[in-house]
């Protein structure tokens, strides 16, 4: 049967929004078709002949659906259609099938053209105390909602909407009360309180070979001796050619792992996957650690489709300037001893120290950088503000006429707002609307650091001020770090104290989506002069925009005007205290407590207000705290051929977080910034607590410095999981052999090392998931009310479990000059933690589970050689690559797709037996040769739901050189992805309101959609206007299919240029080095195939990788910077 409920129709839809063009398609369809028929209806002139016996009425719906065009729309909880009959007909049209079918049940009917609404008949008892409500079901934007359930609260009494989003439903009294709900809105409760008419608007419920290495827990080992694959990464150049993340700056330079800056300016959001992903509604991001203490990594805030600036995460707010080094376990197997936080990999930094005898050292370093926006999205300059080739000060698209200046237009200001301060004007080509908004960014970087160490003490001190202005007007980002340690040293005790503070201000962080500033100049008119925008207040003192009052069209310069933005305040405080005591040369007690703690106030202010003013005001708070401290037991002793290293200890973490947010409306009183002075008052808090006990240890036997067997476990004790399962035992294994130690090779081979591992880590899950937790607000009286939780809960939740082995080989050949590191990986994930779709009647909107099973494999290759090394000249090479597949073996009996997320346009799916993160969307119709299907209109024909493209890149890779000559020093990085699928939005916007370069051909006809006709089979030859078919197939729920390209790029990321002074210039100074650079990062795409930004995505969601929604655009920065030494 072709659909049979409302459910299972809507079932196909993940985002409510994409289900809107729909709607709307079916309307103009119906219509269409209304005035084409003769006034007999389509009901009456088809017949059916049919016999059937002793089957359910379900089934012969399905016949008459099979036999004709009508499609049947009813909810099961009310409508029983499993009710066996017999039913012989010949040559009767439905309405006489429909009356035999139901003339005993209590089923009726109503015929709309091809749409037949089957719903419960009213009883007439009681008819005297019953109430007839009629009302309408709509979204935010005014869209009808078709099917929405609407139920007479405590009874199975209970209608749909219609294909207008309107209702009739019975009520027994004037004091019911009707649930109203429908998948992807928030189901609404409403009383009637004696009304005839309720009216209801749903919200969407639319988230090298001998060095020694530091590795997991802090253990130091001989890089030599790790049975797993780990990347160092060199730190020379972090602060040189830096950014404002951390993590943006090991973009390119880790093989196998994915980083990805989002395409939301200055401060945004970075994701870094390694090794695929793992969980499907878990973390994948890695754990950070700085100086042995795990840090938070968590987001102060997330971009969505609808807006919301994007903040990055807290490992952005590292300073490069205080990193000695980077390591970088890639997998489970390296960072195993972290337990369930490293199931993703982790990143290791060592900071800045003094030193044992070091005279004092004093370092400076300064940066300045310049960054200038580049339009990533070709836009045209041909045709002005219009429709049909004709000017319309209505339009709000660009299918106007010609701007050759030969037309004089009126001037929307004095047209729409009477202000005849604003004179019509000739009619030409805006070239540069959007490039006249953006500024060029400057930052400006310094730092200065002492160091010093005695005979015993030692420490440093630094202080680091970092002031960043975007590319976008009035958004900056300052940050000040003061970093200090102190460390003491004697025979039988060492002891270290490190304090970082770092206090961070950001202020109008760009809006990102459907509300962002770039969105606002690709869906503007390309004739709107922007001179005409600058000052967006009017005569009245309200906001003026070209498109009039609207919330969708929003004057850019009046974001930040009168007050207008968001500010954000964070300080940070990220500690430790550790101690050795040695008892002798081979046994030593480590032990250490570090805190991670932070403080984030956040506000948004909109007393010059574009929209109705029910959010003027917005205050979020958030407190953060994480204490993390382990205790560990070192043995180290060789005996003979053989050695032996063990750490035997015990662990503790315990989180706290606190969060207030509270809104207002619009204010009383003009000008006063506070929430009491403002209407609709909102205040919400939350808390949550979580801690986790371990105990942990490894040993590793070693045999004549050239064979490694580690062994290592860990065991959890999780609070957030249920007694029965809160230990988890984390293990692995690892062995390593240098066959260059072993056997004799060729002189050409250096080293050969063979490496394997095998792992077992977890994940367990966020506090709260176990019992039902209620939420307490206040009402209009000061009375407590309670809201219940919409997820069930699940008692006997188990942690997520990764089981992954590796293997592979380290060569270096001709004294080093070439290295290769090669790695095989495959893990296994199970026990996933989902929370699925229940019945309503349930009482819950989803429930948790423990299922599905991810499956991930992949090789990692380094290649580093140095084909030139002479006195004066060195130029080294390195090349990165890495490959993933990640695959979805099962899910559960009762899922069959996990949705990860998505936009109107599209959803990122996870399939069973299918890859990981397809996405879905419309698709054109087409026959079994691929040729698009074509309607009478000369317009294709499309469908929802269908698998269109995978977000997955195919791999990821990287080269990087470095060129010097004496004192001169050359660095270029070329980073490249190829393969995985990107929808671009803004392209879907552009073309639908002829903004776009694709849609200058075919305005005034001509275009013939290449396909086939529906009708005949033949090639399609009706001919339309570019406006019909874009308007048909664009906008943010159009064809994701038109709209999907391949998200490959190579990328220019960094270039610069250093010089070092000659010793001899400075040998009779105070200085002992300097060194100046010009330094260029992301300076342009050397290929791409998107036409916006292929690194556009609006947060670091796991979906959003698939979507571009109208991306601030790309910047390139240059400067400079100077090093000294003293």
């Amino acid at each position: 049967m072709k659909s049979c409920s409302i459910k299972e129709i809507t079932g196909h839809f993940f985002a409510s929004k994409t289900f809107l063009v729909m709607r709307i398609c079916l309307i103009l369809l119906i219509c269409c078709v209304m005035q084409s028929v003769a006034s007999t209806s389509y009901s009456q002139v088809t017949t059916l002949t049919m016999k059937l016996n002793d089957v359910s009425i379900e089934e012969v719906l399905d016949q008459i659906e099979s036999q004709t065009e009508f499609r049947f729309l009813y909810n099961k909880k009310v409508v029983d259609v499993t009710r066996k009959v017999d039913i012989s007909v010949k040559k009767e049209n439905v309405t006489e099938i429909l009356n035999t079918l139901f003339k005993n049940g209590n089923i009726s009917y109503v015929i709309s053209d091809r749409y037949i609404v089957l719903k419960d008949k009213v009883e007439t008892k009681d008819v005297q105390q019953k109430k007839k409500i009629t009302g309408n079901v709509s979204d935010k934007s005014g869209e009808p909602v078709i099917g929405a359930n609407v139920v007479v609260k405590g009874t199975a009494n209970g209608v749909i909407t219609d294909i207008d989003g309107n209702f009739s439903i019975e009520v027994p009294n004037s004091n019911a009360i009707l649930q109203v709900s429908y998948i992807g809105y928030k189901p609404q409760e409403v009383p009637i309180n004696g009304k005839n008419r309720i009216d209801v608007v749903l919200a969407s419920s639319i988230e090298e070979l001998n060095e020694v290495v530091v590795t997991a827990m802090g253990i130091k080992r001989e890089k030599k001796a790790l049975g797993y694959a780990m990347q160092e990464i060199k730190t020379d150049n972090l602060i040189e050619n830096r950014s404002e993340s951390v993590s943006n700056m090991l973009q390119g330079k880790v093989a196998g792992v994915q980083i990805s800056q989002s395409g939301t300016g200055m401060g945004g959001s970075t994701r870094v996957i390694m090794r695929g992903l793992s969980s499907l509604s878990g973390n994948n991001q890695p754990l950070w650690v700085v100086d042995g203490i795990p840090i938070s990594d968590n987001m102060q805030g997330e971009a969505t489709e609808w807006g919301n600036p994007d903040y990055s995460g807290g490992a952005s707010e590292i300073n490069p300037e205080d990193i000695e080094s980077i390591s970088v376990l890639k997998g489970a197997n390296a960072a195993a001893l972290y337990g369930s936080r490293a199931q993703n990999g982790a990143i290791l930094v060592v900071t800045k120290k003094g030193k044992i005898d070091q005279p004092l050292t004093i370092e400076y370093n300064g940066n300045v950088s310049f960054s200038t926006p580049y339009e990533s999205y070709k836009l045209q300059n041909i045709y002005g503000q219009g429709s049909n080739g004709q000017y319309s000060i209505d339009a709000k698209g660009s299918w106007g006429p010609e701007m050759d200046g030969s037309m004089t237009v009126p001037n929307w200001r004095n047209s729409i707002y009477g202000d005849d301060r604003y004179q019509p004007y000739a009619m030409t080509p805006q070239n540069s609307q959007m490039m006249d908004f953006y500024r060029t960014g400057v930052n400006y970087n310094n730092s200065v650091s002492l160091a010093a160490g005695g005979k015993s003490l030692s420490g440093r001190m630094a202080y680091s001020d970092s002031r960043n202005n975007g590319v976008t007007p009035s958004h900056n980002l300052t940050r000040q770090y003061i970093d200090a340690n102190l460390n003491f040293s004697n025979q039988w005790l060492q002891v270290g104290m490190k304090a970082n503070y770092i206090r961070q201000k950001g202020r109008n962080r760009p809006d990102q989506g459907e509300y962002g500033i770039a969105n606002q100049f690709i869906k503007m008119p390309r004739s709107i002069r922007t001179v005409d925008l600058e000052n967006p207040e009017g005569l009245d003192g309200n906001p003026v925009n070209w498109s009039g009052a609207s919330n969708e069209y929003i004057n850019p310069y009046a974001y930040y005007y009168k007050g207008n933005g968001n500010k954000d305040v964070m300080n940070r405080f990220i500690g430790q205290i550790n101690a050795s005591i040695i008892f002798t040369d081979w046994l030593r007690l480590n032990g250490k407590v570090g805190l991670d703690w932070y403080d984030t106030d956040r506000r948004i202010m909109m007393p010059f207000s574009y929209n109705s003013g029910s959010n003027q005001y917005t205050i979020y708070t958030n407190t953060f705290q994480e204490i993390n401290s382990d205790v560990m037991l070192n043995f180290n002793k060789t005996f003979g051929d053989f050695s032996l290293m063990a750490n035997l200890g015990a662990a503790f973490r315990a989180e706290t977080s606190k969060v207030l947010n509270a809104r207002s409306g619009r204010f009383t009183v003009p000008g006063l910034v506070a929430i009491s002075n403002g209407g609709n008052k909102t205040v919400e808090e939350g808390f949550s607590k979580k801690e986790v006990h371990s105990v942990l240890g490894n040993v590793q036997f070693g045999y004549k410095s050239m064979v490694y067997l580690d062994l290592t476990g860990r065991n959890d004790w999780s609070s957030t999981l249920p007694s029965d399962n809160w230990s988890y035992f984390y293990p692995s294994v690892s062995l390593s052999g240098i066959i260059s130690e072993m056997v004799k090779l060729p002189e050409q081979i250096s080293f050969l090392k063979i490496r394997g591992s095998w792992a077992k880590v977890g994940n367990d899950t966020s506090p709260y998931r176990l019992y039902p937790v209620y939420g307490v607000y206040t009402i209009i009286t000061p009375v407590l009310g309670s809201s219940a939780p919409n997820g069930f809960p699940l008692a006997t939740l188990k942690p997520e479990s990764t089981n992954s082995y590796e293997t592979g080989l380290d060569l270096r050949m001709f004294s080093g000059r070439i290295g290769l590191d090669f790695t095989y990986y495959n893990s296994k994930t199970t026990n996933q933690i989902l929370g699925i779709s229940v019945a309503q009647s349930s009482g819950y909107t989803t429930k948790l589970i423990n299922a599905g099973e991810m499956a991930s494999h992949g090789v990692e290759l380094m290649l580093n050689f140095i084909p030139v090394q002479t006195k004066d000249w060195q130029w080294d090479v390195n090349l990165n690559w890495g490959t993933n597949m990640s695959r979805c073996i099962k899910l559960d009996p009762t899922v069959k797709r996990w949705d990860m997320g998505g936009v109107r346009i599209g959803n990122v799916v996870v399939r069973e037996g299918e890859k990981f993160g397809d996405i879905i969307g419309k698709a054109y119709v087409r026959d079994e040769v691929g040729n698009m299907k074509i309607n009478a209109d000369g317009l294709p024909i499309f469908e929802s739901d269908k698998v269109i493209g995978n977000m997955m890149p195919d791999w990821t890779g990287s080269v990087s050189t470095t060129l010097r000559w004496k004192d001169v020093i050359f660095n270029m990085l070329i980073d490249i992805k190829h393969g995985g699928d990107v929808v671009s939005v803004t392209d879907a916007y552009a073309c639908k309101l002829g903004n776009s370069e694709r849609t200058l051909a075919h305005r005034d006809g001509g275009l013939v959609v290449k396909g086939v006709s529906v009708d005949t089979g033949q090639p399609n030859t009706v001919a339309i206007t570019s406006q019909q078919f874009y308007e048909t197939v664009g906008g943010p729920d159009g064809v994701a299919e038109e709209f999907l390209y391949d998200g490959s790029y190579v990328k220019m990321r960094e270039m610069s240029v250093g010089w070092n002074l000659p010793k001899a210039w400075i040998d009779k100074t105070p200085l002992k080095s300097v060194k100046f650079s010009l330094v260029g990062r992301d300076l342009f795409f050397i290929k791409k195939n998107t036409p916006s930004n292929p690194e556009g995505a609006f947060s670091r969601s796991d979906y959003a990788q698939a979507f571009e929604i109208s991306s601030m655009p790309p910047t390139r920065s240059f400067g400079f910077n100077l090093n000294v030494k003293f």
